[in-house]
């Protein structure tokens, strides 16, 4: 989806989903993020109305979270093999330090 077409059209299709809060998830990680990438350049135009810039910065608040939770769950199923003292391999956890 171009920038273009987000722009012109997004106000005109999407306008309902977005105000009664019915927008559906993203199939994927990457759909999401792809429609945040959009969001975000959407929302880079000098000329946008104040009103859409809101609904824009609500719909792009909602894919963050999203994609926030589909990564901290795909977090929780990551398991790593490590062999074990004895050579036997053993599954734990995975266990990740954030930076920031």
């Amino acid at each position: 989806m171009s920038t273009d077409r987000w722009t012109e059209n997004l106000f005109d299709l999407e306008q309902d989903k977005i105000n009664d809060n019915t927008t559906e998830a993203p199939k994927s990680l990457e759909t999401g993020l792809q429609d945040l990438e959009t969001i975000v350049k959407a929302l880079e135009q000098k000329d946008l109305p104040l009103d859409k810039a809101l609904n824009l910065f609500k719909e792009g608040v909602g894919l963050v979270q999203y994609c926030s939770k589909v990564l901290d769950q795909a977090e929780k199923q990551m398991e790593i093999l490590l062999e074990a003292p004895d050579g036997q391999l053993q599954i734990k956890p995975a266990s990740f330090n954030v930076e920031g």
